[in-house]
């Protein structure tokens, strides 16, 4: 039987089954351990095949599969929503609404630089299982239309729908908390799409958060509003939203390299607008900062755009918000 249908991958020993999906019409099957050395591609094909095949039988047909690993079943067996989460500030967020609820698993590790991220097979056998796929949008991650091609039936949140992103500014959206209120109504929103009978819980949790979002936009507010210079010398412009939102300027440099004339620009600008603190993110080299700073008597300070936190971070109980109170710390510090 499976030979007939899938000729061209029979010989394959892993196969990737919607286990959910194929229950609600009525199909049993035991599925079995992956083997992740399978290609993505090779994922998206098996995935479409497999469910090509099942679309065939009838809704009583019993199928088993049988595997070289064993007889193990790959479903898991907690009764929470299976939510995934494509970088940190979004886990952080469903984390946050979706609370005792949910299981939420980040699909970039700790400390990862989520821009190189790419989508691995074990990835794909992962999101074949999972409830709700919540990503950033915006063009954070240039990978989802492929999952959204090969996983049809999953469902899926794009955080930043209804944020004004003009002229595509940055895709660092939760970096403005007033677009990060946005997207936790979002995540309520889809959490409550699959799952109304818990509505209450989630909009709790969403009015508990919103309020501190609100809390933390009007300290920034206040805490920014008085100055003496608003040019954000930065290495990574993520800030984009953020600076518009608070009245600043940013103006990137290079994180780790910059030719002779773009160096000269940002020294001259430095000097001539006296600009006292050059701001870099905590993971990335500052050797040219460092030089920069040598040059024009300018200090140092870290910026986090919270887009992955280290394990050590992660240990010490850090969240969004806790960081966002070290960022505007070292702002005010810089600015003035």
């Amino acid at each position: 039987m499976l030979k007939r249908f899938l000729p061209d991958i029979y010989n394959e020993s892993i196969f990737t089954i919607n286990y959910k999906k194929l229950k609600n019409k009525g199909i049993k099957c035991l599925l079995f351990d992956l083997d992740n050395t399978i290609s993505p591609a090779k994922e998206v094909i098996l995935y479409k095949e497999t469910k090509k095949l099942f679309d065939t039988l009838k809704k009583d047909f019993k199928i088993i599969l049988f595997s070289i690993f064993g007889c193990n079943e790959n479903k898991n067996s907690s009764d929470k929503l299976q939510v995934y989460a494509s970088i940190y500030p979004i886990y952080d967020f469903v984390k946050k609404i979706g609370g005792e609820k949910i299981e939420v698993y980040n699909m970039t590790s700790a400390g990862a630089e989520p821009h190189d991220f790419e989508i691995t097979s074990k990835d794909m056998a992962n999101l074949s299982k999972a409830d709700l796929f919540i990503y950033n949008g915006g063009g954070m991650e240039h990978w989802i239309d492929a999952i959204k091609d090969a996983l049809k039936d999953l469902k899926y949140i794009d955080a930043s729908s209804n944020i004004d992103n003009q002229n595509n500014l940055d895709p660092h959206f939760w970096l403005s908390p007033k677009n990060a209120k946005i997207q936790i109504e979002n995540i309520k929103n889809g959490l409550i799409e699959i799952d109304s009978d818990n509505k209450n819980y989630y909009q709790s949790n969403y009015n508990l958060y919103a309020n501190r979002l609100d809390e933390l936009d009007n300290k920034i507010k206040i805490s920014l509003s008085n100055i003496k210079n608003r040019n954000l010398i930065i290495t990574h412009p993520a800030f984009g939203h953020f600076c518009k939102e608070y009245s600043l300027n940013q103006i990137a440099i290079a994180r780790d390299e910059a030719d002779p004339k773009a160096m000269a620009d940002i020294i001259t600008f430095i000097k001539n607008n006296n600009v006292k603190a050059i701001f870099y993110e905590e993971f990335s080299s500052s050797k040219l900062v460092d030089s920069i700073a040598k040059e024009t008597k300018a200090k140092t300070l870290t910026l986090n755009p919270i887009e992955s936190l280290s394990k050590e971070n992660i240990e010490a109980g850090e969240d969004y918000f806790s960081i966002m109170e070290k960022n505007l710390i070292s702002l005010t510090n810089g600015l003035n």
